[in-house]
């Protein structure tokens, strides 16, 4: 087994444990763990029917779509619930929306796409949660209230860095390497992150709901 093989190992291993713990919480009146929580869980069954079809030699490209839409979809509820100003809310929403029905229609005229690794998709789902991510730091900056600040940097780090990753289409050798090799990093991070708030924030029953 390489080593790129081992880091990834690695972050499924933390994926599959945090998805665990944040389970545990699951039942606690508190939207934004719930929808949270789905996301690890939907990320968790792709990555290991993905794995699966890849050891079998199927073509798994068509779960990219599942993969980055729904993430979209609860990552987008998620920064809903916890962004407090409504004109921002109400933005979200609006995103949500656009970006779907945009992608909807960019499969009906293009219906062969779905087989493909869709550049497209990819930037439309993951620059909205990155500028959403800004929002909820110039947010922190705003408050005191210091709940899923571990998840949201990670986020924002490993989201700019796959962006760059799967945009990158023309760089090659040693240079796309590199670039794999620190996406692979920074999931690690991401999830080791996702962990930390778990830990600092919902090992214990939160007081507030």
């Amino acid at each position: 087994m390489s080593i790129q093989e081992t880091i990834i190992d690695i972050g499924y291993i933390l994926l599959a444990l945090n998805t665990i713990l944040f389970l545990r919480n699951y039942r606690l009146k508190l939207t934004p763990l719930k929808i949270f929580t789905l996301y690890l869980i939907g990320s968790l069954v792709i990555q290991l029917y993905s794995s699966y079809l890849s050891d079998h030699k199927i073509n798994n490209l068509f779960l990219s779509h599942y993969f980055f839409i729904g993430k979209f979809i609860l990552l987008g509820l998620f920064f809903r619930q916890i962004l407090k100003k409504i004109i921002l809310k109400k933005i979200i929403s609006g995103v949500i929306i656009i970006v779907l029905v945009t992608l909807c229609v960019y499969y009906i005229v293009d219906p062969t796409s779905y087989n493909k690794f869709n550049i497209f998709e990819i930037v439309a789902t993951t620059i909205p949660l990155i500028i959403f991510c800004f929002l909820f730091f110039i947010q922190k900056i705003e408050g005191s209230e210091s709940r899923f600040i571990f998840i949201v940097s990670g986020m924002f780090l490993y989201f700019l860095c796959s962006l760059l990753l799967f945009t990158a289409g023309n760089i090659k050798g040693s240079t796309k390497m590199l670039i794999w090799n620190t996406n692979a990093v920074l999931y690690i991070l991401y999830q080791i992150l996702i962990f930390v708030e778990w830990y600092k924030h919902f090992r214990k029953k939160p007081t507030l709901t």
